[in-house]
């Protein structure tokens, strides 16, 4: 009877144990289905969504507000629904807050927010025009434009507004700041020199230098980084038409990209540096064209009657979303593959949709 009763808890014992393996695998299982790989090999539960924001008059209030969507189009939230206009929105490299600069106050001040509407914050509050932003690599600080001393100088301080600080200190209008990926520079453009043309400086605001020098009322305008750092592109009009260049930051060497044939712009550089998508106006009309970094093996992307323009490259670079007036009146979004391929229509309004801004986290 013992060694029965023996047998019969060891058959029990071994039934137990397939059972509690079976329901730990149907565990595992079922917890995979909400678990992406990241691009690092670890995981990552529940990804959010890939986002774009952008601004828009939908009320047809002439206002504009901030609205975000995922990269299909789908979901679109509104952020923002102050009288004034909401605009400039930039994401935070970690993907979590978007700043931006509103009127709402009368005058023009930085607040950033969470990607769902939440947690708004006023970082600056004074009666004069604060704007232009751009967000410090590891997303701790934000470069800005003011003219809290009389004239447009550059700021940078804090993400959360705190330990506002004067970088450049000029007669004339200092501009556009940019923040280099290895968080090291800020490009700029500053008229100083009679002329508006590029500069680079330290965070702190030292050991600032000129690096193009055209001639006559010439203009060099919006500068944007080389993933390395060393260099940069932007737009100038030595020819009476807007060419986009790429200069050495150390050697101020420059080499032009485009033609001056055509007016070219809204220039963008893809995440490794190899591709530049722009927009050129030419047969009468504007379109998307990308080409190599050094101006080689030039291909028009979108051929359309009307106007196609602001190119911006997803962070992984595969896909490009910009803007069209293909409606007539306003402009609406549009998206495709990075070749001009698969082209789809994101937002259908009577007002208008601007300056999409992909979120970090996208790839």
């Amino acid at each position: 009877m013992g060694k029965k009763n023996s047998s019969f808890f060891a058959l029990l014992i071994i039934f137990f144990f397939i059972i509690l393996c079976a329901c730990r695998d149907s565990g595992e299982a079922a917890s995979k289905e909400n678990v992406k790989p990241s691009l690092d090999g670890d995981s990552i539960a529940n990804p959010k969504p890939c986002q774009i924001v952008f601004h828009s008059d939908r009320d047809g209030d002439y206002d504009m507000d901030l609205f975000v969507m995922n990269a299909d189009g789908s979901n679109v939230v509104r952020l923002t629904s102050e009288k004034g206009y909401d605009w400039g929105q930039t994401w935070s490299p970690d993907g979590s807050r978007i700043a931006f600069y509103s009127d709402r106050d009368g005058d023009s001040d930085i607040y950033t927010i969470q990607p769902d509407g939440s947690n708004l914050l006023q970082l600056t509050q004074n009666e004069n025009e604060d704007h232009s932003i751009s967000w410090s690599p590891d997303s701790a600080h934000i470069a800005f434009v003011s003219n809290i001393d009389g004239d447009s100088e550059i700021y940078v301080m804090d993400a959360n507004g705190d330990n506002i600080q004067q970088l450049t200190n000029h007669t004339g209008r200092d501009d556009w700041p940019v923040w280099s990926p290895n968080g090291a520079l800020i490009a700029f453009t500053s008229d100083r020199a009679g002329n508006t043309e590029i500069y680079i400086m330290e965070p702190n605001g030292s050991n600032e230098k000129r690096i193009t020098f055209f001639s006559g009322d010439t203009k060099s305008l919006f500068p944007v980084w080389f993933p390395d750092s060393s260099r940069v592109i932007f737009k100038a009009n030595p020819h009476g038409k807007s060419v986009i260049f790429a200069t050495d930051i150390e050697s101020s060497f420059i080499v032009q990209l485009t033609q001056n044939d055509f007016n070219n712009g809204g220039h963008a550089l893809s995440s490794d540096g190899k591709k530049i998508a722009f927009d050129s106006f030419r047969d009468g009309t504007t379109n998307i064209f990308v080409m190599n970094a050094d101006g080689s093996n030039e291909k028009q992307l979108t051929f359309a009657e009307h106007s196609n323009s602001y190119p911006v490259w997803s962070p992984g670079g595969s896909r490009i979303i910009y803007e069209s007036d293909v409606s007539g009146d306003f402009l609406d979004l549009f998206i495709m593959d990075a070749d001009g391929s698969n082209g789809q229509q994101l937002t259908f309004t009577e007002f208008g949709e601007y300056e999409p801004v992909w979120s970090p986290l996208c790839e």
